[in-house]
């Protein structure tokens, strides 16, 4: 009986450190980026440029319907995702950000930069504003505290 019960408790801890992590177009935003690229693959982006001296991968494909450029960046020792830019070539800025409000609600901070949205996964999302192609970054909580933990 004791073991059952610490056997549940250990499924309950897992699943809930699971469930923290972000996700982008149905790939769960953790782990090694050896393991993001090839669900990247599955979910129809290409990896056009590895560039493990700067500590990201460049991905092409669709998203909104558009040509968009992801850039999966990991931490440098443990080469785990922490977060993913979206740049969607050629898109309306307000197109995107209703995207975002269907998806994540319309309760969101509004800075100078853009938008903001915290979730339950502990991630947040971005939309930045300037004179080029709006983008998104989507950080994942649990990898920005590996990152954290590596710089010290």
């Amino acid at each position: 009986m004791k073991r059952t019960i610490i056997y549940l408790i250990a499924l309950m801890a897992a699943t809930s450190v699971w469930a923290q992590h972000m996700d982008f177009c149905g790939v769960e935003l953790s782990g090694h980026v050896r393991d993001i690229t090839e669900k990247m693959r599955k979910a129809g982006f290409k990896l056009k440029e590895k560039r493990t001296d700067q500590n990201f991968y460049i991905f092409e494909g669709m998203f909104c319907g558009h040509t968009t450029f992801l850039n999966v960046n990991f931490t440098p020792k443990t080469k785990t995702v922490y977060q993913v830019r979206v740049t969607p070539r050629a898109v309306n800025e307000v197109v995107l950000v209703d995207s975002l409000v269907a998806r994540y609600g319309s309760e969101f901070a509004e800075t100078e930069e853009g938008l903001s949205w915290a979730t339950e996964q502990g991630g947040i999302f971005y939309i930045k504003r300037d004179n080029y192609d709006p983008f998104i970054i989507i950080m994942d909580a649990a990898g920005v505290e590996q990152l954290k933990e590596e710089k010290k």
